[in-house]
């Protein structure tokens, strides 16, 4: 099951089952008794890059899209022999990392547990890791959605198909994740005739505005990342060790010619992870907006507060393995006569620096980001 709802911020709403019975859908939920809801989103991976767990604090109304970093907590996983693994705070503040060389493994179970710098203390149900096959193979079709005008975005692009092996036990559930990685030029753009201010990193505006636009070249190599902004999951409920053919995996837009590096992430989800996302699935698109999505699906299934029992916590302990494969496709191949891409247009112009002047800067630096790296990608070949 997939949908593609635009602008999902990913994982901070993504929250929840339904535990209740409920036919109305609530716009808006207030906890009496609490300020803020307390989000816990944690990923233990056997992909040592994909670990992490993030706290944050919201409003105490769930439509609020504010979310807090909750710093100086103390985060620990504890593995199915007593072997505990304590998180540390990273960048972003929040966020918390497992050390150097830590490896989830197939097989094992995992328990989380956080205690807030207040005293409140949670902990997750245990979760086992199971085992994920290999993607075998990957179909790209040029499509058309005829519903939509030839100059919308969205009418034209290349649908990814999977081909897999189930694995042969019962109750194997899946996700799909993908990245993007496109190199860029620019790493700043100032609008309505603002400069760059290389000390701030930003963009200062002026007294007068105008509206003039203004693009600063990178420093070096940088690179733009994309991700999948739908939800897609899988239960071989129907299909037990079968062989999966044909499962629509992305979209990927055909706004240029150029070759589109794209990093598919197949991952075996636990039975919690695949309710509370099929959950939300369903509600999208009997809803129509996530922010329609009611409140009590948002809960988390498998993580509780100790401290208050009653406290009801948003957020997912996800535990999966994961299999990555790159492909390079080729934006030019079994193109109809006729279709054209739509290529965005950088307006404004480059800036440098004046002829003759001393100490002048016009390149920008690649700032990191989820969005952004300087590190080139694994399996870049242009």
């Amino acid at each position: 099951m997939s949908l593609s709802p635009k602008n999902i911020l990913f994982y901070l709403f993504l929250l929840g089952v339904v535990t209740w019975a409920c036919v109305n859908p609530i716009k808006d939920f207030v906890q009496i008794d609490a300020t803020s809801f307390t989000t816990i989103e944690a990923d233990i991976s056997d992909d040592p890059e994909l670990s992490k767990v993030r706290l944050t604090s919201s409003s105490n109304r769930l439509t609020s899209q504010l979310a807090y970093p909750i710093s100086k907590a103390v985060v620990t996983v504890t593995d199915q022999s007593g072997t505990k693994t304590s998180f540390t705070e990273g960048i972003p503040v929040g966020t918390y990392y497992p050390p150097k060389g830590f490896v989830g493994k197939v097989g094992s179970t995992y328990t989380l547990n956080v205690k807030m710098l207040t005293g409140q203390t949670y902990e997750s149900t245990a979760e086992t890791m199971k085992a994920v096959p290999e993607i075998e193979n990957a179909i790209t079709r040029f499509e058309t959605f005829e519903q939509y005008d030839k100059v919308d975005v969205r009418r034209a692009g290349f649908t990814v198909y999977l081909d897999f092996k189930d694995m042969p036990s019962e109750g194997d559930f899946y996700l799909w994740n993908w990245k993007h990685y496109e190199k860029i030029g620019f790493c700043a753009t100032c609008t309505d005739g603002g400069k760059y201010d290389f000390k701030k990193l930003d963009c200062v505006q002026p007294k007068f505005p105008t509206d003039a636009i203004l693009n600063y070249m990178c420093d070096g190599n940088c690179w733009d990342i994309t991700t999948n902004n739908d939800l897609n999951v899988f239960s071989d409920v129907l299909t037990n060790g079968q062989r999966v053919v044909g499962r629509q995996v992305a979209r990927i837009p055909f706004d240029n010619w150029t070759p589109y590096y794209f990093r598919l992430e197949q991952r075996s989800i636990t039975k919690n992870a695949f309710a509370f996302y099929q959950s939300l699935i369903s509600q999208v698109q009997s809803s129509g907006s996530l922010f329609d999505v009611p409140a009590e699906t948002r809960f988390s299934l498998n993580i509780k507060s100790v401290t208050k029992p009653t406290e009801r916590v948003l957020g997912i302990f996800n535990v999966f393995s994961v299999r990555k494969k790159i492909f390079i496709i080729d934006r030019r191949k079994d193109i109809p006569v006729g279709e054209l891409p739509i290529i965005s247009i950088i307006p404004g112009d480059t800036y440098a620096c004046p002829p003759g002047s001393v100490g002048c800067q016009d390149k920008a630096p690649c700032i990191e980001s989820t969005t952004r790296t300087k590190i080139t990608p694994e399996g870049w070949v242009f």
